[in-house]
This record gives C-alpha cells, sequence and structure tokens, in this order.
C-alpha cells in the first residue's frame, strides 16, 4: 500500500495538509498503487469529504487502513472527548470500508512513565475491539510510545486477548541488531508493516539502502503480511521544494523492491 503521509511534507507542522486528498488521487492511481493507507488529517481536513468515497473508486483505489490519532489514554484525551472521536470514527470505517485502524501504542504521562494509565487504554482498545469487530487494530510500534518496551508492549496485546488487535510493525530503533531483536519478538503479533529505512544519523534512507535490513527482518514473520510505504528521503523535504512526481516514484521504487525479494508480484 501507498500511506498516503508519505505524500504529505506538512504531515508534522501545523498545517498538516498541503494539497487535498483528491487533488493527489490521480497521481498516485498512475503509480499502480491499489490500496491506501490513509493519514487521518487527508480525511479530516478534506473539503468535501463526502465526496472522497467516489473520488477514490473513479481512481480505482481503495481505503485499506485508516492511521488515526485517536488517543486511548484519558489523561491525553478525556472520556467525553474519546466517545466523540469514537463515533466519528467508526463514521469513517463504515463511510470508506476501511479494513484496519492504525492507532499508537499508549504514551507516557506527563511524568514520563505509564503508571495508571494501562488499564484505562486497555479498556478503550477492547471497546474499539468489540464494537467493530471486522476490522483490525492495529497498534504502531512508534517510538516514545509503550513500544519502546517491546516486551511490555507483547504483554498489552496480550492482555488485551481480541483476536483483531495486532501490531503495526515499524523499528523502534534504526539499528539492526535492535530492530531485529524486536521483529523477533513481536513478529507472532504482526499484522502489518510501515516500511522505511534511514541513515545512522536518522536521516531518510531508500529501503534498500538503510541502516535495517529489511529482507532479513521480514524473513523472521511466520507468514507474509501487508505493508505500506510509510516515508522515501525525496518525501521529507519543506512544503515549498516538494516534488510529487519524485516521490511517488521513489515510493514505487520501495514496492518494487519489496515485492521482488519476496515473488509477491
Amino acid at each position: 500500500m501507498l500511506h498516503t503521509i508519505a505524500i504529505e511534507p506538512a504531515r508534522w507542522t501545523p498545517k498538516r495538509v498541503t494539497r487535498t486528498l483528491a487533488e493527489l488521487l490521480p497521481a498516485i492511481a498512475q503509480t499502480g498503487f491499489r490500496e491506501l493507507e490513509i493519514f487521518e488529517p487527508h480525511l479530516a481536513l478534506a473539503p468535501d469529504p463526502e465526496a472522497l468515497p467516489q473520488a477514490l473508486a473513479s481512481a480505482g483505489l481503495s481505503a485499506a487502513v485508516l492511521s488515526s490519532y485517536l488517543e486511548l489514554t484519558p489523561d491525553r484525551l478525556p472520556d467525553a472527548g474519546f466517545e466523540t472521536a469514537v463515533a466519528l470514527l467508526q463514521e469513517r470505517v463504515r463511510t470508506f470500508g476501511f479494513r484496519a485502524v492504525r492507532l499508537f501504542a499508549p504514551k507516557p504521562g506527563k511524568d514520563g512513565t505509564f503508571d495508571g494509565l494501562l488499564k484505562p487504554a486497555l479498556a478503550r482498545l477492547r471497546t474499539l475491539a468489540d464494537s467493530l469487530p471486522h476490522i483490525g487494530w492495529w497498534l504502531e510500534t512508534h517510538d516514545h510510545t509503550l513500544a519502546d518496551d517491546p516486551p511490555a508492549l507483547v504483554r498489552f496485546v496480550e492482555e488485551c486477548a481480541r483476536p483483531n488487535v495486532g501490531l503495526l510493525f515499524q523499528p523502534t530503533r534504526f539499528d539492526q541488531p535492535d530492530a531485529f531483536a524486536q521483529m523477533q519478538l513481536e513478529a507472532p503479533f504482526v499484522r502489518h508493516l510501515h516500511i522505511q529505512n534511514r541513515q545512522a544519523d536518522l536521516s531518510f534512507a531508500p529501503i534498500d539502502l538503510g541502516v535495517v535490513d529489511w529482507v532479513e527482518l521480514l524473513r523472521l514473520l511466520p507468514e507474509p503480511v501487508s505493508f505500506s510505504i510509510e516515508f522515501v528521503p525525496s518525501g521529507i523535504t519543506p512544503a515549498e521544494s516538494f516534488d510529487l512526481d519524485r516521490t511517488l516514484a521513489e515510493c514505487h521504487a520501495a514496492e518494487a523492491f519489496v515485492a521482488d525479494q519476496f515473488g509477491v508480484r
């Protein structure tokens, strides 16, 4: 899949979105991608979100994964706000036909610890999984969350005890030994991958040239899983110098590398 965050240069700025998703769809379709993981602001900030399902269909694209920013812990999102956000998320799932939702693993509290936060986060995750049991709920192994402690994250998923809850893997540390150890532990729970690569200084690199050997990592999975191309080097630029065609070409090359390595075309 193409993760639409990969072609959004404003992703980490207050603006979040520079071009509407509807504008981007024809160019995405020309690359050969057919399924998308959608960066939630591409929906939340769309000027005409009701028209997007038809726009996706017209471009021959489908919305497979919603990359959501819903918070699992009450200190970051109180219960009333959580209920409102869940209702909106559920409506988006129904409208677009998402098969899975990406969530961040629980984040530490203001004191930097998880004390007292994991129990309510677990209750919220179970509520979500039970509310839409036909879709996957995947916790991304992002740094600065519980994912920084892989055994603790695995225990959290095991305690959740829902068959539609799993992990969305990316390295929490871009270091081959650490990434390998993380995958060894988490592989039985991995349902999707965010494939990106970095240099030793954490600058972005082509999938096949960075510090993480993705071919070696993927061989640790007990069975193949889906993946999204999340970031490529040309996409990490200011909005004024962003080149959509070049970035899409790098995304396509990254997908082709993994597909060719594992014969999944």
